[in-house]
């Protein structure tokens, strides 16, 4: 029987694959740890909140010690 255009296939795995992709701000999280500053501003065309929340959820996912905050509309870290 001929298989129709577009028609997949299933291939026996014995374990998913890991993931292994870094989100950007986890990357901005081991930036500013391996640095020696202990406060920073984070830049972002982002609304601040929003970029905020990702970077406290990128934090505790990596039980990093770094607090975020927002002031005045901008985002800063602080190492804790």
């Amino acid at each position: 029987m001929a298989k129709a255009k577009g028609e997949g296939r299933l291939v026996k795995v014995d374990e998913l694959p890991r993931r292994t992709r870094q989100s950007k701000y986890a990357r901005v999280l081991d930036e500013f740890l391996a640095g020696g500053m202990a406060y920073a501003r984070y830049e972002s065309d982002g609304r601040a909140d929003a970029v905020a929340t990702a970077l406290r959820a990128a934090a505790r996912k990596r039980d990093a010690a770094v607090k975020v905050t927002v002031i005045g509309g901008e985002v800063y870290l602080a190492k804790l």
